[in-house]
Parts: C-alpha cells; structure tokens; sequence
C-alpha cells in the first residue's frame, strides 16, 4: 500500500491550488455551495464571539462563513499556495482571520490546550496523511464544553470503485459501488471539466467503523451525523444537483469531548 507524506500532501495542494481557488469561488463547486458548505455551517451553529479553528482550511472558504456569523477564527493549512490564496482573501475582505501555515497533525502541540469552543473541519481530514494525531490534537485544543463538527466524503458512497451507469444520453442510471472494505491511502484525481486546469492528491479512505473507532480513541463522543442532501427547488434551479438528491456523497459529524 503506498504511503503519503505531510510534503506530498501539500506539494500536491500547491500544484492545484490555482485550480481550486477558480472552482470554489467562481461557484463552479456547486455541491459546496449549496449542499454540503451550509449544511456544515449549521451544524457548527457558530456562535458570534466563540473561538474557532478550520482545519485544512484550504484558500479561506469555509473560515470566512465562520467568521461572518461573529466567530474568531483560526484557519489550518499546510499547503503554502493555499494559505497565500487564503491571505490574499483576507486583505480584500478583512474578517480577522489568523491563517497559519501549518499540518493540522501538529495542533496538539503547537496550540494552547482547551483554547477553541469550536473545531471544525469542511472536507479536508480525508485529505491527511495521520487523522488520528489530528483528531487527538482537536480533542487537546478544545474547551470542557467545545464541540468538533467536521464534514467528509460519505464512506457508502466514495469507495474505491465508483462509477455511474448511464443510458444512451449520458443520464445517470444508478450509482455502481464495490470494495467498500479497501481503505487507507489513495490518489485523487481532480478531472472534472468544471476545473481549469488537472491535478491529483492524495487521500484516504475509512469506513463507518473506522472513523467511529477513531473518534472513541481521540476522546469524542459521537453526539449526530447528517447526511445532507440539496432540496427538491435546488435540483430544480440546479439539475446537475440532482445525483446528489439520490445517494449520500457527504457525512457529517458532531462530537463533543467525552
């Protein structure tokens, strides 16, 4: 099984941080947009002057919807071009935001302990290469009451064979999904058409179970999961939603210290 760094991980997010900087702010990520980005929000519910910290905070998307609900944010990224892209945000729209250049593996150590209400995550813990020392340096930094609410690709759905069935006009049929079980290490191919440019990442995979364990082991209690979904008007505005309406693509955790 192949084995990624820290330095692999955030070359590769240099490579394509150009890329995903013109897909998530040009809109052209719409499941973040309208699916998976506000579902997390409202799960985080941040409240205005809490503390916060963003792991994998890649250009600064999620950690400036944080910060427009009042929370004081700390953004997380290891990746160098990102945190520039992330900085560049901050300038043009100053949220006081404090990006840190950084693996989020490190946090345990490299932050006060029980200094964070609330610990976040939007899509990016499938993107590090030692979850486990991350998920036990949020529960270090998290407060008696903090609460650690993180968003992922959905286990059922991104596995390690995935392809749609498609009828004579390319519409989706059914999703077709096997080797659920072949976790760790993996390549991400970012090749969608709605990017400008193509680049690959690596990633990991876990199971239900894995991430259930992993979370018992770093000191969580599982409070919820949401599995969220887009709305019958947004397939209607937006009909490239629509597979999204049908299987889960995105799981969402809370937990809390126990």
């Amino acid at each position: 099984m192949a084995v990624y760094s820290d330095e692999q991980v955030a070359a590769s997010w240099d490579e394509g941080a150009a890329a995903w900087e013109a897909f998530v702010e040009s809109g052209a990520d719409y499941y973040r947009h309208a699916v998976h980005g506000p579902a997390l929000l409202e799960a985080c519910n941040p409240q205005p002057g809490e503390i916060a910290l963003d792991l994998g905070s890649g250009q600064g998307f999620f950690s400036r919807e944080l910060a427009r609900r009042g929370a004081h944010v700390t953004g997380v990224e290891i990746s160098p071009q990102l945190v520039v892209l992330a900085a560049e945000h901050e300038a043009r729209e100053p949220l006081g935001i404090d990006y840190q250049e950084r693996s989020a593996a490190t946090i345990g150590e490299a932050l006060p302990p029980c200094s964070f209400d609330l610990v976040t995550a939007c899509m990016s813990l499938q993107d590090m290469a030692d979850v486990t020392a991350v998920l036990g340096g949020a529960a270090r930094v998290l407060r008696p009451s903090g609460r650690f609410v993180f968003s992922v690709p959905h286990p059922a759905t991104d596995t390690a064979y995935r392809e749609w069935e498609r009828d004579a006009k390319g519409g989706k049929i059914a999703l077709k999904l096997d080797r659920y079980f072949e976790t760790g290490a993996a390549v991400c191919h970012w090749t969608m058409p709605r990017l400008t440019y193509h680049w690959s990442t690596p990633c990991w995979r876990y199971t239900l179970s894995d991430w259930s364990a992993m979370l018992t082991t770093a000191g969580f209690a599982i409070e919820f999961m949401r599995e969220p979904r887009p709305t019958d008007t947004q397939v209607a505005a937006n009909p490239k939603l629509e597979d999204c309406s049908r299987m889960p693509y995105f799981l969402i955790f809370g937990c809390r210290c126990r």
